[in-house]
Formats: C-alpha cells, sequence, structure tokens
C-alpha cells in the first residue's frame, strides 16, 4: 500500500529585514533550494511564499530567485498557497485586517503567478481559531494547514475532516516535522518512518489484517535548508527525495490532491485555537498564541494596548473622505502603508527573553511602524477638522509606546544581571 507525503514549505522575511541579511538567505537557502527541486521530476511541494519577501526580492535585486520560483511553478513542481501578506498573527487583528492583508497577498500571487487560485492557505505561524477558518472558507479557500496540536480528534491519516462550512483541515505531523526543523532524524530514518508510519506492526498481523493507504504532511520554515542548517538541502532534503525515487510505496503530492485518494469523513471538526508554537500546556492555561501575546509578559501585554487603540484610530482614519483634501488622503496612505507593515508578528516574537528570543532593536522596528502609522492617521484626522475623534485613542498610543520602551530597559537590566552572575558562578 501506499504512503502520500505532501510536504509544505513557508518563506517569509519581515518588511524590516536588512538587505545584508536577506541576500545571505538568498544565497545560501532560496537558490539551492529551487534549484535542487528543478533536478527532480516528480517532486510536488506546496510552497507559502509571503507577499512582503516577494516584494524585497524584488526591491533589492533578486528577482532571479524569483525567476526559478515561476519555472517551478510552471512545471507544477510548486503550489502556491495562500497567505496573509505582511505576517500578522490572524487570530488576533481585526477581521476587516484579516481580509485586508489576505487580499493583498492574493493581488500579489496572481500579479506573479498567472493563474493562481484560492486552493489552499496558510496562516501565519500557523495560528489559527475558529472564527479564522471560517472566514478562509467564507473568502473561497478549498483547506488550511495546521499544526498538530490544533487536531481535535483521533488523527486523521486516512480521511480527510472538514470544518462545519466545509474547509478542508490538515494538520502537520508536528514530532517529524521538527525532527526536520532541528536535524533530529536523518534522511534515511524520515523515508523509513513514512513508509511505515500507521500500518500495523509486523508481530500483531494477523491473516485478517490489512495494509492501507495513508498520508502524512509534513511543513516548517523553508529557510531551515541552506540558512539555519548550512547545506541542509543537499545533506537532507536531496538524499530524502533520492531514496524516494526508488520507494514505489511512498509517493509525493501536493495537499491539494489528497482528497482524490482520501474519503471526506461526516463528522465535522473545529480546530483548536492553537500555532505550531503552542503546546498542550499552553493550550490547557488558555494561552493560544504564547510567543505573541502571553498575559504574563509584559511587553506583550503594552504592545496589545497600542495596538487596540491604534486600530481604533485607523477606523477613523478609514471612513474619512479623501477626495475633499488631497492633505487628507497623503496623510491617510501613509498611514494605511506602514499599518500594513507594522502588524507583523515579529516583534512580539522577538519579546520573549525566557525562551531566549530577545531583541530590543527587533522590537523597536515594529514598533516604530506602528508609531508612524499613529502619526499620520491622526494627521488625517486633524486636516479632516475631526482631530478631536482620535485624541484619545492617539494619547493611548503614545502611552503604551512610553512603557514598551520602559520595559526594553527594564528586560535588558535584568538580562544583563544574570548573565553577570552566572559567569561569577
Amino acid at each position: 500500500m501506499t504512503t502520500y507525503w505532501a510536504p509544505l514549505l513557508h518563506i517569509y522575511q519581515p518588511p524590516t529585514q536588512d538587505l545584508n541579511i536577506l541576500k545571505n538567505i538568498d544565497k545560501e537557502c532560496y537558490k539551492p533550494l529551487f534549484s535542487l527541486l528543478e533536478d527532480y521530476e516528480n517532486v510536488k511541494f506546496c510552497l507559502n511564499i509571503s507577499g512582503v519577501l516577494i516584494e524585497l526580492l524584488y526591491e533589492y535585486d533578486l528577482s532571479d530567485t524569483m525567476d526559478q520560483l515561476k519555472n517551478l511553478v510552471s512545471e507544477n513542481k510548486i503550489e502556491i498557497v495562500g497567505t496573509a501578506k505582511y505576517h500578522p498573527i490572524l487570530p488576533l487583528i481585526p477581521k476587516k485586517e484579516v481580509r485586508h492583508q489576505i487580499q493583498l497577498n492574493e493581488e500579489l500571487n496572481r500579479r506573479e503567478f498567472g493563474r493562481w487560485k484560492r486552493i489552499g492557505f496558510f496562516p501565519p505561524e500557523m495560528a489559527i481559531s475558529e472564527a479564522v477558518a471560517k472566514y478562509i472558507r467564507q473568502l473561497g479557500y478549498k483547506w488550511v494547514i495546521m499544526s498538530g496540536i490544533a487536531c481535535p480528534v483521533d488523527w486523521p491519516y486516512d480521511k480527510i475532516f472538514c470544518s462545519p462550512n466545509g474547509l478542508q483541515l490538515f494538520f502537520r505531523d508536528d514530532i517529524l516535522s521538527n525532527k526536520i526543523s532541528f536535524k533530529d532524524v536523518s534522511a534515511k530514518e524520515f523515508v523509513k518512518a513514512i513508509k511505515e508510519i500507521f500500518q500495523p506492526k509486523d508481530r500483531l498481523k494477523t491473516k485478517s489484517t490489512k495494509e492501507i493507504d495513508r498520508y502524512i504532511v509534513t511543513a516548517m520554515d523553508g529557510e531551515t535548508f541552506g540558512h539555519h542548517i548550512k547545506n541542509y538541502e543537499k545533506t537532507f532534503l536531496k538524499k530524502v527525495l533520492d531514496l524516494i525515487c526508488n520507494e514505489e510505496t511512498i509517493k509525493i503530492i501536493s495537499i491539494s490532491e489528497l482528497d482524490q485518494h482520501f474519503p471526506i469523513s461526516n463528522k465535522k471538526i473545529i480546530p483548536r485555537e492553537s500555532s505550531w508554537s503552542t503546546t498542550y500546556e499552553d493550550i490547557q492555561n488558555g494561552i493560544p498564541y504564547p510567543l505573541w501575546k502571553h498575559p504574563n509578559n509584559n511587553i506583550h501585554r503594552y504592545y496589545w494596548k497600542l495596538m487596540n487603540s491604534l486600530n481604533n484610530l485607523m477606523n477613523l482614519a478609514d471612513n474619512l473622505d479623501l477626495t475633499t483634501d488631497w492633505e487628507i488622503e497623503n496623510y491617510y496612505n501613509t498611514a494605511r502603508y506602514f499599518y500594513d507593515r507594522g502588524i507583523y508578528s515579529c516583534p512580539v516574537w522577538w519579546s520573549n527573553p525566557k525562551n531566549g528570543m530577545w531583541s530590543p532593536n527587533l522590537i523597536y522596528k515594529g514598533i516604530e511602524l506602528l508609531m508612524r502609522a499613529a502619526l499620520n492617521a491622526q494627521m488625517a484626522l486633524v486636516h479632516a477638522s475631526k482631530s478631536d475623534l482620535g485624541e484619545g485613542y492617539f494619547d493611548s498610543i503614545s502611552y503604551y509606546h512610553g512603557l514598551v520602551l520602559m520595559e526594553l530597559s527594564t528586560i535588558t537590566k535584568k538580562n544583563l544581571k544574570k548573565r553577570t552572575e552566572n559567569r561569577e558562578k
């Protein structure tokens, strides 16, 4: 019987990425990875490339990488899935901004990949909720991929579950995916694992035991291959593809093709609120997105207070008549430019010193975008003679901005003190 392996890769860079870092990642990862896939006839990978990364590749004169990708798409070796352009955590932003971010990415996909259609969807950081899953289907997508921890029922390996409104729900195998990401499995071990997965052990087989077709979905950052782990596209991925070429019982297919081989279950399920960084303990504690909104993290608390006021301020600006004054239109468009980019996930991700993710400058790069959005939104209101409507929100944004700055200093002092104490031990 056959194992259908449906791999997905996610590549993304923040809108504030440094030019030299992007060029290095492109050299170490994107170009070698795409070149590798060009060498194989029967590969079928789903790829999530955030729209912001597409724009950065063009902006920094790396369009040859996009040419490689387009060739792979035209050869049906890569299927581009939908996402949110600037990589926000969708369950944590307003519904209208979810729609806006997804549509921005769709516009870019259609421009770059011609006949691109809404089929599969990758929520940034695999952050999912019932509301987001419902909305993805309403927009016309066929399926969504999530972390395995989002699965609320027995593991689906020979059937496909759907949400109540018909969205196909695919759960990545977190264990195998993380083993690949952290270099904890060899190519031979991986191929053996997916060949034998969900099959009865030899010692348990009887005459009536039947082997069955089954599927497995893996997903990880594409940057794993070559950037996070040097030459990993050769030392792992190439070896896996070579081994599978000689395995008649393993087929690589797109996630979109799985429903051609496996039945749709009549049972409707709702995925757990979670991300691919969420643990069972987090879910039990009611903290589904711990690296982006943790109740015990002061920066997260101040950040989302700031964001709440900014969302309200932007709502006021969204309702302005832009045709009455050029200044109003200019300030509003500038506010929207910075807001769209500023809601990316990285600043709060870098605000987790207890988890080893800590960078005051990378945090503030994001905060700065939000402050520029706030300033320009308020200026639009001023020129529209409606500044009084936004002053309370603008004052609140300024207040929480100050608290974030104070917290950056406080945490840095604590980290330095711990480091000094550890050296003295």
